[in-house]
């Protein structure tokens, strides 16, 4: 039988003055006034690492909270083998919503720390890892390429503005962990451009067949835009991706790669063959 597991999520209030506990099963919610410290697992490597280099994911460290704040800590145990980070913070998630729903969504605004609470007769490692090519460039040539795309964005107002909020959207995608917000958000930036004042999404199709130089057909039967907008429309209006967790991970790369395409196309750079995995 697995040994239980302790998760943790903190947050830093001030609209909360009260000392008090509640369980929402499986989530214990504590509002406390500090100082306390908690024993955690500290993540020491980015999420994404160059191929063929040795590193230590985690280590053990001592958090300490300052003693002039008041706090809102959720603690859910688990004892699964396998998923059981999403597991936790869909607890939590849950209960956190509710508690915004019936006191305040402002007490949420301020993320402390998540992750896992340290044992030393076990030890927590469920993390997302990939791996890539390091990226490598010269500064003048990076210099000029950034340049230029900035020109060819700012040449149409309108553009311009599409360009911002997509820019938003890609940026807060590639920096979460896989899941339905990374997805979201990454299809999201296609919804902004190229299906520009449409809800039909052939737009993308055509947009890549041109950039791409690839037959609309081809397009369609191989990147297959159409399966992810049916997956956009399962999250939006059934509440779940019809993935599995292992499928989950090739159909985010795609839709990254299929984004990076439209961004490139968009800044003037040509097709980098992003997509040509896809058409083999």
């Amino acid at each position: 039988m697995p040994k239980f597991v302790r998760f943790l999520r903190l947050y830093w209030k001030d609209l909360i003055t009260v000392n008090a506990k509640i369980i929402v099963d499986p989530v214990r919610v504590e509002f406390f006034q500090g100082p306390r410290g908690y024993d955690v697992f500290e993540r020491v490597t980015p999420p994404v690492v160059r191929v063929g280099v040795e590193r230590t994911l985690v280590t053990p460290q001592h958090l300490e909270i300052p003693g002039d704040r008041t706090y809102i800590e959720f603690i859910v145990r688990t004892n699964e083998s396998f998923g059981r980070r999403q597991y936790c913070e869909d607890q939590i998630d849950r209960v956190v919503t509710q508690l915004a729903a019936i006191l305040s969504p402002a007490l949420f605004t301020k993320e402390v720390w998540t992750g896992w609470l340290s044992d030393s007769e076990q030890f927590v490692g469920d993390l997302w890892l990939m791996t890539a090519q390091a990226a490598t460039f010269k500064a003048d040539e990076l210099q000029k390429q950034v340049a230029a795309f900035r020109a060819a964005v700012v040449n149409d107002a309108d553009m311009e503005q599409r360009f911002t909020l997509m820019s938003k959207l890609f940026a807060r995608a590639v920096a979460i962990e896989p899941g339905e917000e990374r997805f979201l958000w990454l299809w999201t930036v296609l919804e902004v451009f190229p299906m520009r004042d449409t809800s039909n999404i052939q737009p993308i199709s055509e947009y890549l067949s041109g950039t791409t130089c690839r037959p609309l057909a081809e397009i369609k039967d191989k990147v297959d835009i159409g399966r992810l907008f049916g997956a956009r429309s399962s999250l939006v209006h059934d509440g779940k991706l019809p993935y599995s967790y292992g499928e989950l991970g090739p159909v985010l790369k795609k839709l990254e790669a299929i984004d990076v395409t439209v961004l490139r196309s968009l800044g003037g750079l040509p097709y980098a063959g992003q997509l040509e995995e896809y058409f083999l």
